[in-house]
């Protein structure tokens, strides 16, 4: 008996990634100078996000309030039985104010570009 070179059935499932949060820790110290009495303070890394979230999860929040519509507290829930990790209602609020603040120059320059163009709403019919 000869194997056939393609296979005649294929079987594929589809399955979620287990989700978790990768959780980068830094650690900053400082000290004081024994001889002038001078305090140094370690500083964080350049590419360091400002802020608890990285630029992924803020991009998540906002597109679960943006395109979702949910809720701060939705959002909320969500982070919280996805990841196991406690977000406050604070801190998704101001991730949300951070990706708009982030969004303005390029939705102006958007609205500048409609207003100056000789067609709007244009389709095929």
């Amino acid at each position: 008996m000869t194997a056939n070179k393609s296979p005649s059935y294929r079987h594929q499932v589809f399955e979620l990634p287990e989700p978790k949060l990768d959780i980068t820790e830094y650690q900053l110290f400082h000290g004081r100078c024994k001889q002038c009495n001078t305090v140094s303070k370690g500083a964080l890394p350049e590419e360091a996000p400002d802020g608890q979230m990285g630029p992924r999860l803020l991009s998540y929040v906002a597109v679960l309030s943006g395109l979702y519509h949910l809720s701060v507290r939705k959002i909320q829930r969500l982070l919280q039985d996805q990841y196991g990790t406690h977000f406050s209602i604070g801190l998704i609020s101001e991730a949300q104010g951070r990706v708009s603040s982030m969004l303005t120059p390029t939705h102006q320059a958007l609205h500048q570009h409609i207003k100056k163009a000789s067609l709007v709403h244009v389709d095929e019919t």
